[in-house]
């Protein structure tokens, strides 16, 4: 058997994406060479073309369905549950809710059973937090590669929590020495009292990307 790399990924959820006439919807960054005025942090302009962020997920969804990476766990209407085929790779729940009463133009990510929390998009759909739709389904697609292509862990506590990708973490609370933590969880150590979740990748990381 023959496993998709990312390269057919990224493909594939091209694929799914032109067929949705969501594809055609973009905007520039409004504000490309100045800071945002005050009363952009308040204002959410056009809300509607932020459907983009339900339509592209889903493009992903189909993409990891079709490729056989995955199969359909359940769902609630709103949330899609992704089981991954791959060993050691970690489900992943894909939430859509809505931006000023528009459906599906924020996506939440979480993994594990039961999830935990680990990406939103956008994070902010204020105009002066916009900076276009080119960086908003980039960012999006970001987060499926980061979460779904191996190196991902989360280190959580009552007291502190450490997402950390291939490319980078975050931390909060008393983490202690993060790039040692999360070295030692991709040994398989654990630690008592701490949630640690370590993803393989859905997808062949063999040959170039």
């Amino acid at each position: 058997m023959v496993v998709p790399t990312l390269t057919d990924v990224r493909r594939a959820v091209e694929s799914a994406w032109v067929s949705r006439p969501e594809h055609a919807v973009s905007w520039p960054d409004p504000h490309p060479d100045r800071p945002p005025f005050d009363d952009e942090y308040s204002r959410v302009t056009d809300p509607e073309r932020y459907a983009v962020v339900g339509a592209r997920a889903h493009a992903w969804i189909d993409a990891l369905v079709s490729l056989g990476l995955a199969g359909i766990g359940g769902g609630d209407g709103e949330t899609v549950r992704l089981d991954p085929v791959a060993p050691g790779a970690l489900p992943l729940h894909a939430g859509l809710r809505t931006l000023d009463g528009v459906p599906g133009a924020v996506l939440d990510l979480s993994v594990g059973d039961p999830p935990a929390p680990v990406g939103v998009q956008p994070d902010c759909g204020c105009d002066a937090c916009d900076s276009g739709s080119d960086d908003l389904i980039e960012a999006i697609d970001d987060s499926f590669v980061g979460l779904l292509g191996g190196g991902f862990v989360l280190i959580e506590s009552t007291r502190s929590r450490i997402v950390a990708f291939n490319d980078g973490w975050s931390a909060s609370g008393r983490t202690g020495d993060v790039r040692a933590a999360v070295a030692a969880a991709r040994r398989g150590e654990r630690r008592v009292g701490r949630r640690t979740l370590v993803g393989a990748s859905w997808w062949s990381v063999a040959g170039p990307e």
